[in-house]
């Protein structure tokens, strides 16, 4: 994905090219809202395009949102995906939404079948208008940086997929050694517990698995694999609250950790992949790839309906709390 100050926005076709890389993905049924902040793009927000019948449903939630984009930039430019008689009327709502909340909506374009129309109705706006985004300048960039936005949200979702196959059977085994390994070293100790009352783990695991948890990194850093016991031991460790603290306040947003945690979140067995997944979506989130965060939120939140970490980050998400504030919340820090 482009990250936003990368792109420079200067015509109707920079901005419907630019659409894709600012969310990881080509959009269908969708409305995607901009947000700019004095001469940057601060953030792009996906929404699914509501059916006609719904919008009565939806002006709270988008008064909301609106609300919500206003603490971070003071315009926004509108790009909607599907037929007109959808995106129209939803674009209008979010448009009056984030007026009243003293957005600027710069405005409001359509895309479909390589075109793309305004919809504020004025006379000599773009009707129809052709448009190639493989030819634009915002998709030369992206080129030249190696970048390319994925074909559609499916194919976000499918980086995630779970392993299958023999892969899978090693995975299991893996697994079930790593587990037995850290049952014999949390017999080894007895757990304490804390003042509030929860377990604490015995300080050699938390070590072995923060030393884990560095050793996956560095590997990575090395553009290395990991093994299937380096998986299996890892997503072992990753169980354990302290060694998933470390590794979630460590997390960066680099590309080197987002192809660790993919990885990983793969590979896992269910009843260990709720932790690799929510690192993913903190490693996403921070890089600015809000779509992959929600994916891998969804993800933890089916293996474990009551993990708290993806309920905090998926309420973080929907807030549209911003990356830097999460960091600073989380770790003290706004770097």
């Amino acid at each position: 994905m482009v990250t936003p100050d990368k792109l420079t926005l200067t015509t109707r076709d920079d901005r419907v090219a630019a659409v894709p890389y600012l969310v990881g993905f080509t959009p269908t049924d969708s409305l995607v809202v901009v947000v700019l902040g004095g001469r940057k793009v601060r953030f792009a927000a996906r929404l699914d395009l509501p059916h006609p019948s719904d919008l009565a449903d939806l002006a709270v939630p988008a008064a909301r949102n609106a609300a919500m984009i206003a603490r971070h930039g003071s315009a926004a430019f509108l790009v909607g995906y599907g037929p007109a008689d959808r995106v129209a009327p939803a674009a209008t709502l979010l448009t009056t939404a984030l007026t009243t909340a003293g957005v600027d909506v710069l405005e409001a374009l359509r895309v479909g079948e390589g075109r793309y129309w305004c919809l504020c109705g004025d006379a000599g706006c773009a009707d129809g208008v052709a448009y190639d985004p493989a030819g634009s300048r915002i998709a030369a960039e992206a080129v030249y940086r190696g970048l390319a936005p994925l074909p559609d949200r499916g194919a976000l979702e499918r980086l995630i997929t779970p392993v299958s196959g023999p892969e899978r059977v090693r995975m299991r085994t893996a697994t079930y050694t790593a587990l037995s390994r850290m049952a014999v070293m949390l017999a080894e100790v007895a757990v304490s517990t804390a003042s509030g009352g929860q377990p604490v783990a015995p300080e050699h695991v938390v070590r072995a698995g923060i030393a884990a948890v560095q050793q996956a990194y560095e590997s990575v850093a090395r553009d290395e694999s990991l093994s299937d016991d380096e998986v299996g031991w890892l997503t072992a460790v990753l169980m354990v609250p302290e060694v998933r603290d470390h590794a979630w306040i460590t997390c960066d947003g680099s590309d080197a950790q987002r192809r660790l945690w993919i990885d990983v979140t793969r590979r896992a067995m269910p009843a260990t992949s709720a932790a690799p997944a929510c690192l993913l979506a903190i490693t996403a989130y921070l890089a600015g790839d809000g779509a992959m965060a929600n994916i891998a939120v969804n993800r933890a939140l089916h293996v474990d309906p009551g993990y708290h970490l993806a309920h905090l980050l998926g309420h973080a998400l929907r807030a549209g709390v911003s990356p830097q504030q999460w960091r600073a919340a989380t770790t003290g820090t706004a770097e």
